[in-house]
């Protein structure tokens, strides 16, 4: 199985194979648009199929709709509230405040979790525009196109309902299409939790992902993607309790692992950084969480928590995150189509205004971020 920077790569070069045949072709046609960045495919097929899902259980997804509304307005006042606490705690309780920083490879983001993001990422987005779109059938709001993005490394669906429409429907019309995208998301994100509850035990060990080369671990068998269940006879279910039990034992000690792989006694070596302090000579250290059902492979079983991990932190966090009410996000569509219908006078005055108090918010929590945990990637 591929590590996940060899995987990164192998999509690059897969997509600039794409895209060098799609030019080569000379593909042009109204439903495909080629870019460098990204190939767009429009469909009517899947208009027919929105539109189909809309009308085939029509109470059932008005009520999803209208349960999406109160959702919506609750993830809105959470994203305040949350944005608020944490700039407050920057400034009186700075050791409380939570690190807010945009998503960026290598920087903000190790590369080994980005190919786990993007993964979550595309069904994200392609959950939030089809509920979107379905809802939007269902509102008899016409949706202009709909169809796949397919980039270098993720994809997604869109739909793109008729503006002009959209602008002359009920207020709540709109707040049922422009909610309905987060509350699926969150929904998702929920199932996604549950899921790994239900098919994960808590921490079941530590994961050994390098081992160097002829150390003591190495030397005794120990490989990459082993699992470490306990030391002398003392479970380690962490990587925190294996540290712990390894900080008081000295060079030339004889310890007694068992494995994912079996058990292997192991003489420890002095570290380069501290002589009275024995190792293994293993790196990379990350807890491990065994599959319920048994295991098959540790790698396997490693590859899917990560997974739904990383997908149900994705959705719930882009739920809430993207009802914040500042442009492009849903979460400013539902105050403006809200402002439109109470305010009669400087309705464009107030929704810069809105904008402008929370993108200072963001702004504020990204800067004190940096400032306090400094510029490195988890």
């Amino acid at each position: 199985m591929m590590e996940p920077l060899e995987l990164l790569f192998v999509l690059f070069a897969i997509w600039i194979c794409v895209y060098l045949i799609f030019q080569r072709l000379s593909l042009k046609k109204d439903n495909l648009e080629v870019n460098p960045l990204y190939i767009m495919f429009r469909t009517t097929k899947l208009n027919n199929f929105l539109k189909k899902t809309a009308q085939s259980k029509p109470r059932l997804w008005r009520g999803f709709s209208n349960i999406g509304i109160i959702v919506g307005c609750i993830e809105i006042v959470l994203a305040i509230y949350f944005l608020t606490l944490n700039l407050y705690r920057f400034l009186y309780i700075p050791q409380e405040a939570s690190a807010m920083v945009p998503l960026l490879p290598g920087i903000t983001v190790s590369l080994g979790w980005f190919p786990y993001i993007l993964i979550a990422i595309a069904p994200a987005v392609t959950i939030h525009e089809l509920s979107h779109g379905i809802i939007a059938f269902l509102e008899k709001i016409p949706v202009k196109s709909s169809g796949i993005v397919v980039a270098p490394i993720t994809f997604g669906g869109f739909v793109e309902p008729d503006d002009k429409v959209f602008d002359k429907a009920s207020l709540v019309s709109k707040l049922r299409i422009i909610s309905v995208g987060s509350l699926s998301n969150m929904i998702v994100g929920l199932l996604a939790m549950l899921l790994t509850f239900a098919l994960f035990m808590p921490n079941s060990g530590v994961l050994i992902m390098d081992v160097q080369t002829e150390g003591p671990a190495s030397n005794a068998g120990i490989q990459p993607w082993d699992v470490i269940v306990s030391v002398n006879g003392s479970k380690t279910s962490s990587v925190s309790e294996f540290i712990f039990f390894m900080t008081n034992v000295e060079p030339e000690t004889l310890l007694v692992i068992e494995t994912s792989n079996g058990i292997r006694n192991i003489v420890t070596t002095s570290s380069v950084e501290n002589a009275s302090r024995g190792i293994i000579g293993v790196r990379g250290l990350i807890d491990y969480y065994a599959m319920r059902v048994g295991e098959i492979n540790t790698q396997l079983s490693y590859q899917v928590h990560m997974v739904l991990n990383w997908m149900s932190m994705i959705m719930i966090n882009l739920a809430i995150f993207n009802m914040i009410p500042l442009f492009p996000l849903d979460g400013e569509n539902f105050i403006y189509a809200i402002l439109k219908v109470k305010m009669k006078k400087r309705i464009k005055e107030t929704r810069i205004i809105i904008n402008l108090i929370f993108l200072t918010f963001i702004a504020l929590n990204f800067l004190f971020s940096f400032a306090t945990y400094g510029i490195s990637p988890i």
